[in-house]
């Protein structure tokens, strides 16, 4: 079997194509034969099939992006995010989540049985626990951008972290559909890395809010920051064949960053276990 992934000739979307894990699953995406319909506000240097501009924190923005997608696609990849900070709080949500979700289920309808759905979440969004029953309220609204920013005002207080806040909608989101999903034949699941050498991770150092020893707290157990490519390659692999059994889950891609903290043998600094 020589498509063993099952991508060649498969028409794929991509968000967050431009950089970082985005761009490393993308490249991949394009070796192993696939269709690349890239989203992303920057420039996308992979050659994909067609590359498209969208603001993920608009929604008539996202809904011209997809008029422009094809009518089957294979598998999505929700790879866009931005940090906090430098972007607001309501932004990062907006586009980190928001966006996410409401492009996901636009898409969903084009999306055959079989078919998958895998997005970025992170380290950072794996203490949605604690706060599951404000992040459940927010999943209660409708997916549009205007209810969320009206939410957001409201209750922004509540949220304090928007990256994090952000990042633990994606996780509770991917849990939540699995079920309906399945019934579709369609899956869904969720990465979460640990901190990535990316252009993201330097914006977010780079505002001088987030020194190198607070991030570097969340190191895995090897010591050193992952690549993109450490990212994109799990997030290829869940949507792929041979994942096809394997549906809701949150896969942490840390180098057992998370099992030293649900063994006791580190710190749980964000209340994971």
């Amino acid at each position: 079997m020589s498509d063993v992934l099952g991508y060649n000739n498969a028409n794929v979307v991509i968000t967050g194509a431009a950089s970082g894990m985005g761009q490393a699953a993308a490249q991949l995406l394009v070796d192993l034969g696939a269709r690349v319909y890239a989203l992303d506000i920057a420039e996308v240097s992979v050659p994909v099939e067609r590359a498209i501009k969208v603001d993920m924190s608009d929604t008539a923005n996202i809904d011209a992006a997809v008029a422009e997608l094809p009518a089957d696609i294979y598998a999505l990849f929700n790879c866009a995010g931005v940090p906090a900070p430098p972007f607001s709080m309501e932004d990062c949500v907006l586009i980190n989540f928001t966006g996410l979700r409401y492009l996901t289920e636009s898409l969903l309808d084009r999306i055959p049985e079989g078919g998958a759905i895998a997005s970025i979440a992170s380290t950072a969004g794996m203490g949605w626990k604690p706060n599951l029953d404000t992040v459940r309220e927010f999943l209660a609204l409708d997916n549009s951008h205007a209810a969320a920013r009206q939410w957001l005002a409201e209750n922004g207080k509540r949220v304090q972290d928007g990256y994090g806040f952000s990042k633990q909608c994606i996780i509770v989101y991917t849990m939540s559909q699995a079920a309906e999903l399945a019934q579709r034949g369609i899956r869904i699941n969720c990465i979460a890395p640990s901190p990535t050498d990316s252009g993201f991770m330097t914006k977010l150092k780079g505002e001088g809010q987030i020194p190198d020893e607070a991030v570097e707290l969340f190191l895995p157990p090897n010591g050193r920051y992952a690549s993109g490519a450490d990212m994109g390659e799990p997030l290829v692999l869940l949507n792929s064949r041979l994942a096809g059994f394997v549906s809701g889950n949150n896969l942490p891609v840390d180098f057992g960053y998370t099992a030293q903290v649900v063994m006791g043998q580190r710190d749980d600094l964000i209340g994971i276990a």
